[in-house]
């Protein structure tokens, strides 16, 4: 009799510390059917967006979806004012890794252990249970195949430090991930080498990678294995090199401090997270986090020796950015 009152105390216990582990699939279905609406907040691009929700709405037409997107650090604010507003409308984040952990440690988020979640490996899950890596993207050099024949590109960080690459390097200005870790990781004595080899600085990875193709400049650091490759693959004089480590960061789904939707929110969460939804990242051409997922940008990724981006790396991005701009602006 004992025994079995400790077991009810103990389950009891477990209920209430653990409130946001995830329902079953037909409780969340129940719950999203009378809620009927999800609102997404995200930096993807709106593309990739639509490629989600069609999909999604195809398995579940009775949730009416919309999204809100825009760069990584307006949509971080976007979110943390109207969590200070008290004005909360987003379901459900979807954005950089290390703006999530921002929001983590700005109270924006709430707890949520996917069902999915038990497929990922650690590396790719807050252990506090506030957020879930939905896919990666990793950094190479991207090099005009016309301009530079692959035995003459740079191999290594400490070759672009050659005489010849002065003035003919090209760096994308939002790439603050890449920017942050190859500081920690070379030092800035590296980095004050480097700006004096006098790269040109764009703002965007799509334009440095057209400029790149038009012959702008024959090299480029720190440019996305998908974009690059997908311009390869496509017939552009565009070609890579992986420099390692690949400075590699991750993009996360996360659940806001209270979603006006949180039923359908949760459903969505685990839409993507599951292999059906890594699938659509896939096809998209981002590289899903799933090991049952074939993923060809993956396979890129998984040749070299990849460097994870800090998590933390936010509560820097103010001194990073100063940094970059006394360097390189």
């Amino acid at each position: 009799m004992r025994r079995g009152i400790l077991s009810l105390l103990f389950t009891f216990c477990v209920a209430i510390t653990q409130p946001a582990l995830a329902q079953t699939y037909e409780q969340l279905i129940a719950g999203a059917k009378k809620e009927g609406r999800l609102i997404l907040y995200a930096s993807a691009t709106a593309p990739q967006l639509q490629m989600y929700f069609a999909a999604f709405n195809k398995k579940y037409p009775f949730i009416k979806t919309e999204f809100f997107r825009t760069g990584k650090q307006a949509l971080l604010s976007k979110v943390l004012l109207e969590e200070q507003a008290k004005q909360r409308i987003a379901d459900v984040i979807h954005t950089s890794v290390i703006e999530t952990s921002i929001m983590k440690k700005r109270g924006a988020l709430s707890k949520y252990v996917p069902l999915e979640a038990a497929a990922y490996p650690a590396q790719y899950k807050d252990p506090e249970g506030l957020w879930t890596s939905a896919y990666a993207s990793g950094t190479l050099l991207g090099f005009n195949s016309r301009q530079v024949k692959r035995p003459e590109a740079p191999k290594n960080y400490e070759d672009l430090l050659n005489p010849r690459w002065k003035s003919a390097i090209a760096i994308d200005s939002n790439k603050i991930e890449w920017f942050a870790m190859l500081l920690k990781l070379k030092g800035q004595a590296f980095m004050e080498k480097l700006a004096a080899q006098q790269p040109t600085v764009r703002s965007g990875n799509t334009l440095v990678l057209q400029l790149l193709a038009a012959g702008e400049f024959p090299i480029s650091a720190g440019v996305y294995e998908y974009s690059v490759e997908d311009l390869k693959t496509r017939g552009a004089p565009v070609d890579w090199i992986g420099l390692e480590p690949v400075i590699t960061y991750t993009v996360a789904v996360s659940l806001p401090s209270q979603p006006p939707h949180p039923y359908s929110a949760k459903l969505f969460i685990e839409w993507l997270l599951s292999r059906e939804g890594q699938e659509v990242v896939n096809q998209y051409g981002r590289v899903p986090i799933r090991d049952d997922v074939d993923s060809k940008y993956g396979k890129i990724l998984k040749q070299h020796k990849l460097l994870m981006t800090d998590v933390d790396l936010g509560q820097k991005e103010a001194e990073v950015n100063a940094t970059f701009r006394k360097l390189f602006q």
